[in-house]
């Protein structure tokens, strides 16, 4: 599975070096004004990629961090729910055995 997951990861590198390849005419970006970004294609294709990639991150950081919070208030209350959850375990296996004569009780009759 890794060597198939590696040809396919191979072949979409080599098809996005191709594409850059053929792509190296200069391009104008025009701005607001008069500004103009001359480039290849590929350097702006890049560029705004990155860009993306970085506003995409940043949105992502606050959900990221408001859950690095409740993991760590989790885990500081974690030793504490430990000992309540064994409570919990003893009393279930004392309603199995329960409910285990009452459903014997049920059948000899």
């Amino acid at each position: 599975m890794r060597i198939l997951i590696r040809v396919v990861w191979l072949v979409v590198f080599l098809l996005l070096f191709a594409f850059a390849l053929t792509n190296t005419a200069s391009t104008e970006l025009n701005f607001i004004g008069s500004m103009v970004w001359r480039a290849p294609l590929v350097v702006i294709l890049l560029v705004f990629f990155l860009a993306g990639f970085a506003f995409g991150v940043a949105a992502l950081m606050p959900g990221w961090v408001r859950m690095q919070i409740e993991l760590r208030r989790l885990r500081r209350i974690t030793p504490a729910a430990g000992a309540a959850s064994a409570v919990l375990a003893e009393r279930a296996e004392g309603s199995e055995n329960i409910q285990s004569v009452a459903h014997g009780a049920r059948t000899t009759s």
